[in-house]
C-alpha cells in the first residue's frame, strides 16, 4: 500500500468512527429533549429576556400547583427586603403569594417585624411603607 491508500484509509475509519458517534450521542440526548418539550408551557411570551405565560391558573385541574410567571408578577428573592411604597417596585395592594418550586406548598415570609408560614395561593395585602422578605425560597407575588 501506498502513503496516499493508508492516508484515505485512515481517514475513512475516522469519519465513520465520527458518524458512529454522533448516532450515538443524538440517540442518548433525544430522551432528554423529548422530556424537556413534554415540560414546555404552552402560550409562552419572551420579553426582555424574561419568560411569562398566558396562562395565569394557580391550582390545575388535578389540584397540582401551576407555577407559572406573568408579566405584571414580582418575583423576591431569599433574604432580599422589598420596601412597598409607591414608586418602589412593590406597589400597595393586595397579592397572592406563590411557591416558586412545585413541592414546596408552604414558605416563610417576614412581612414588617413577624415571620410567618403562607401557603401557595394564600393572598396577604401590603401597605405603605411596609417591608416584604422571602425567608427561605424564592417567591412570586401576582
Amino acid at each position: 500500500m501506498s502513503t496516499i491508500e493508508i492516508i484515505c484509509l485512515i481517514l475513512g475509519i475516522a469519519c465513520v468512527v465520527q458518524f458512529l458517534l454522533l448516532i450515538f450521542i443524538n440517540f442518548r440526548f433525544s430522551k432528554t429533549l423529548k422530556g424537556l418539550k413534554e415540560r414546555e408551557v404552552d402560550d409562552v411570551v419572551t420579553k426582555n429576556g424574561m419568560r411569562y405565560t398566558i396562562d395565569q391558573t394557580v391550582v390545575d385541574e388535578d389540584g397540582n400547583m401551576n407555577i407559572s410567571l406573568s408579566q405584571k408578577d414580582i418575583v423576591l428573592n431569599p433574604n432580599d427586603t422589598q420596601i412597598v411604597g409607591i414608586k418602589n417596585k412593590v406597589k400597595p395592594g393586595k397579592y397572592v403569594l406563590l411557591s416558586t418550586k412545585g413541592e414546596e406548598e408552604s414558605f416563610n415570609v417576614r412581612i414588617g417585624d413577624y415571620v410567618k408560614e403562607y401557603h401557595h395561593n394564600q393572598s396577604v395585602v401590603l401597605g405603605e411603607g411596609q417591608e416584604i422578605t422571602a425567608i427561605n425560597t424564592s417567591i412570586i407575588l401576582r
